[in-house]
């Protein structure tokens, strides 16, 4: 037998070591600093309100206003994620436009600009949490569901950067880099304290701690633990009902040390969800069949500005990521074989980043980067009797370095151009440039063309993984090339008054090497680089706020086609999104509605899922007493009934999701 070697989450004890380790870390901190700082001003959430955040980080790795910034980019603040009641990063993420959230029952994705395809693991988006590259080294998964590394409640605000940024950050900034920004010490300034309980049975907790002392240390530790039962019962046409299949269990711990200069941050994530759709190979139905994630990762960060306009970042950091699941089949009526996937990743690396501003009008940024995965194994069996199927391992190392300018032309008019040059030892190396052209003509109004290549490595799953040899056969695939994305984009940015501001969006992307699994008339499943595909699209956004009142409207248009497939699937030709709030008692009760409309889409199979409109209404009430959040959200309020097309290798086609159902949280900062 293959050595398994993880902690057991249906241990009780280990439910509650997260939180009972937060509470002493917690407690140790605080007794063991010398000076606390004054109470600090209690946090002025209208400071905090909507679009006023004027920079962005993650466009160009710099401080900029986000008109400067060459891309599309959204910014959702946790006052945002307070209000819509968001439960998950993916829920964020599909309330912007050109962005689509689909769930299968086993992980959440996001796809964006007509790129969504069932069984993309958000392998074409790059994750970052404070800079720290989340996608993990076997398949570039990112999960943004419950299994994201970190709690909302914890999260500051979130970057999404639309367009390709392989020009910065490497593989799998193809579409979009998401920068999850976390609090530190002094945005929690004392404890809290929350409690959840949910339809389907479901319930969380969660404790954070978090200061600022007077010799500028600061620290953040928070631990949380979800369960749920999930649906009772689940239909599928074809198959049957899945009954009590549904469950999920997740444990979360997340740390952040700073002090001068240095940053050390890092997390623990463990998530068991059962399958109620069963998957390739198993036997619909049957109890236990589950998928087991954890990650975890530290990172320490050192950032500087010199004197003369030198600033240094770098950092160092470490990351895991194991994966294993149950999934039982039939021999007979009687007798029941459990296969188990083992899957371990594990990596190290550093980067640096130095910029300055030469002649007053040219900021250079100079930028490398290496990762070694010491750890890539994937491996296969069944339990008893035991036969192996798979074992692969390998090891790899990625290495980039990466220049840009900023070059300000006029006061109005400035041009951005950087290139990367990555090395994989799979493959050897690839150069992805990319060139913005800002102008802003008048005052409130911007224009930037932008242009740019990235790039998606094969990962060690579609080039290595090799698999149950007369059975349904898996061969990998060594000679895979990387996919290549060339895009066009016009990013037109208007202020129409002080109250309402409109962002037009025309794009085309070209999409060249897509890399997709082919199964043989022998039925041998093998990764091909398939051929090409386009999509162009339109996305029109008007955002507006009037004191405690926000809101957003957007529409999407997009057409993608792939080679071989024709109408990309999963990829609806529009999207309609509505986000409102209002306060409805002076600044103690406020309502946060959402309303979205996306048409039908092909599925895997060729069908067509139906379109479907979804309304969330969520009421967040506060300053009743010192410290108390009470939020209540109603999801899916007309229970509108309706369906993501399913990922490979679940089996059916479609994946209907969840109804009417409803969300209380009470949480209590002191």
């Amino acid at each position: 037998m293959l050595p398994i070697k993880y902690t057991q989450l249906d241990d009780i004890s280990v439910h509650i070591y997260p939180l009972l380790t937060a509470a002493l870390l917690s407690f140790c901190l605080t007794v063991s600093a010398e000076d606390d700082l004054q109470s600090v001003q209690a946090t002025d959430e209208q400071a905090l309100l909507f679009s006023e955040l004027p920079s962005v980080f993650s466009a160009s790795r710099h401080e900029q206003p986000i008109t400067k910034a060459p891309a599309s980019v959204d910014i959702i603040s946790s006052e945002q994620i307070k209000r819509y009641g968001w439960r998950t990063v993916a829920a964020m993420l599909g309330s912007l436009p050109g962005f689509i959230s689909t769930y299968d029952r086993a992980y959440h994705h996001a796809g964006v600009r007509g790129f969504a395809p069932p069984g993309d693991y958000n392998t074409r988006i790059l994750v970052l949490i404070d800079g720290h590259r989340v996608n993990e080294n076997l398949q570039d998964y990112a999960g943004l569901g419950r299994d994201f590394l970190v709690d909302v409640e914890n999260i500051e605000r979130v970057e999404v950067v639309r367009g390709p940024s392989s020009s910065l950050y490497g593989s799998s900034a193809l579409f979009a880099v998401v920068n999850v920004i976390t609090q530190r010490g002094r945005d929690l300034q004392g404890t809290r304290l929350a409690g959840e309980m949910a339809s389907y049975d479901s319930h969380r907790g969660q404790v954070s701690h978090g200061k600022k002392f007077a010799n500028g240390l600061e620290s953040f530790l928070s631990a949380s633990h979800y369960n749920s039962d999930g649906h009772e019962n689940l239909y599928y046409p074809g198959s049957g009902t899945a009954r009590n299949l549904d469950g999920e269990e997740v444990d979360r711990l997340f740390g952040k040390l700073a002090w001068d200069d240095f940053t050390l941050s890092g997390s623990w994530m463990g998530r068991k969800k059962y399958l109620p759709t069963g998957t390739t190979g198993t036997t619909f139905g049957e109890a236990d069949t589950h998928y087991r994630d954890r990650r975890a990762y530290a990172d320490l960060n050192y950032h500087h500005n010199f004197s003369g306009d030198w600033e240094l970042t770098s950092r160092v950091f470490w990351d895991s990521y194991e994966f294993d699941d149950v999934l039982p089949y039939r021999i007979s009526a009687s007798q029941r074989v459990d296969n188990q996937d083992l899957w371990q990743g594990q990596w190290f690396g550093g980067e640096v980043l130095l910029s300055h501003t030469f002649f007053d009008d040219h900021r250079l940024t100079l930028g490398s980067e290496y990762r070694r995965n010491y750890l890539q194994l994937m491996a296969n069996h069944d339990q008893d009797p035991y036969f192996l199927y798979a074992d692969n391992r390998q090891t790899s190392s990625i290495y980039g370095i990466y220049l840009q300018d900023e070059w300000t032309i006029l006061q109005n008019l400035s041009l951005q151009a950087g290139g990367r040059w990555d090395h994989y030892d799979s493959f050897g190396g690839t150069f992805n440039p990319r060139l913005g052209l800002i102008y802003e003509p008048t005052a409130g109004t911007t224009l930037k063309l932008l242009y740019g290549t990235a790039f998606r490595a094969p990962n060690a799953f579609e080039s290595v993984y090799t698999c149950c040899q007369g059975s349904t056969p898996w061969i990998g695939n060594p000679s895979l090339k990387p996919e290549q994305i060339e895009t066009y984009e016009i990013v037109w940015e208007q202020r129409l008054n002080e109250y309402f501001d409109l962002r037009v969006s025309p794009y085309y992307n070209r999409l060249t090497d897509l890399i997709n699994l082919n199964r043989s008339n022998a039925g041998v499943r093998q990764f091909h680089n398939q051929g090409n595909a386009e999509a162009h699209g339109l996305e029109t956004q008007l955002k507006g706020r009037f004191e405690q009142f926000e809101g957003r409207l957007s529409h999407t248009y997009q057409q993608s086609r792939i080679d071989g497939v024709g109408t990309a699937p999963n990829a609806p030709l529009h999207m309609i999104k509505l986000n409102l709030s209002a306060p409805l008692w002076r600044e103690k009760l406020f309502a946060g509605l959402e309303v979205q409309y996306i048409s039908s889409r092909a599925t895997n199979d060729g069908a067509r899922a139906d379109g479907y409109t979804v309304t969330n209404l969520t009421l967040l009430s506060r300053r009743w007493l010192p410290g108390l959040e009470l939020t209540g959200g109603l999801y899916n309020l007309f229970n509108q009934r309706y369906v993501d097309p399913a990922s490979p290798p679940l089996v059916p086609d479609v994946i209907p999701q969840d109804g009417r159902n409803l969300r209380l949280l009470v949480s209590y900062e002191f």
